[in-house]
């Protein structure tokens, strides 16, 4: 069986496409979010995280970037992603945008090396580290969802513009990577490779009997040079993302169903409750009784709040 996630039906989805349907009128949306942990996937919109309050880590592509208030994440078309180790407070604005609203001038936004859109040159923006910069992508990302909510006369002009001029930034103020042939073909063997090794994970991550050289035999490596390789490539040890893997997909069986634990420990991959309750307390830091107690918690909460801003009294 693929390993899979769920929705909020309880049906189950596959971690890696997610089908974004957006206005084909106008393929721009904005999100506040409350976010939890999300498991792996990709999707064919440009999303663009930024951090109202807590923090939250991201995947992207192989990398692991932990964000904090303010912090901007520019997740490319097709890459995959995911998120982990929300915090209680973590509160998220995401912009997601069809690259059909670049029309012609989409032609302007790609990496003369790896024909990608240019978001691929900075994937974190953070005001710590490079003020200049996050101060000028941060502010159109503001206006954007002012524009997005308020929705005066012409908001979607105003919406075009700021977008595009975030994207010039990514084109004209971020340095191209200045790559030699060999580089660019070591880049693109080494992204093939991971890509095959991601497929076999996904579909193979509910069994609890793969093991480290079952990855490598994927990947065609020997142990020791995978080894070397895949933390390289993730910044993580196979061991560390498979269990952030199945920790996330585990994650969403607690807080979506009501599955006894057991059973959403092996549905998951977990060789044992024991296994599976240490290494969710060693990422989420609660058990998973203890987690899928606060998260329902939290979500009724968030529907008395919800109903009260409607006017439907709660008691």
């Amino acid at each position: 069986m693929d390993y899979r996630s769920i929705d909020n039906s309880g049906v189950e989805q596959s971690p890696l496409y997610q089908n974004e349907k957006l206005d084909p009128s106008f393929p721009f949306r904005v999100l506040m979010s409350e976010w939890r942990n999300f498991f792996y996937h990709w999707h064919e919109v440009l999303e663009i995280i930024y951090v109202i309050s807590g923090h939250i880590s991201v995947f992207v592509e192989g990398k692991v970037f932990n964000v904090e208030k303010s912090d901007i994440i520019v997740i490319n078309s097709c890459d995959v992603h995911g998120f982990f180790g929300a915090d209680k407070e973590n509160s998220l604005m995401i912009i997601q945008v069809g690259l059909e609203v670049f029309e012609q001038t989409l032609v302007d936004l790609r990496d003369q090396f790896f024909h990608k859109l240019v978001f691929d040159k900075k994937i974190y923006i953070s005001a710590k580290e490079d003020p200049r910069l996050h101060k000028t992508l941060e502010n159109p990302l503001l206006v954007m969802k002012e524009e997005y909510y308020k929705k005066q006369d012409g908001y979607r002009l105003a919406l075009r513009s700021k977008l595009y001029e975030f994207a010039l930034v990514f084109v004209r103020e971020i340095p191209e990577r200045n790559l030699s042939k060999n580089e660019i073909a070591h880049y693109k063997y080494n992204h093939e490779i991971l890509e095959r090794v991601f497929s076999f994970i996904f579909n193979n991550a509910d069994n609890p009997d793969i093991t480290l050289k079952d990855a490598a035999d994927a990947a065609a490596m020997s142990k020791f040079y995978f080894t070397r390789f895949f933390k390289e490539q993730t910044g993580q040890t196979f061991h560390d993302f498979l269990s952030r893997l199945r920790t996330s997909a585990s994650q969403e069986y607690l807080v979506e169903s009501d599955l006894p634990i057991t059973e959403i420990a092996y549905r998951c991959g977990f060789a044992s409750l024991k296994t599976f309750n240490r290494i969710f307390k060693t990422y989420v830091n609660v058990s998973p009784s203890e987690y899928r107690t606060g998260q329902r918690v939290l979500s009724n909460k968030k529907k008395i709040r919800e109903w009260n801003s409607v006017g439907i009294t709660t008691y």
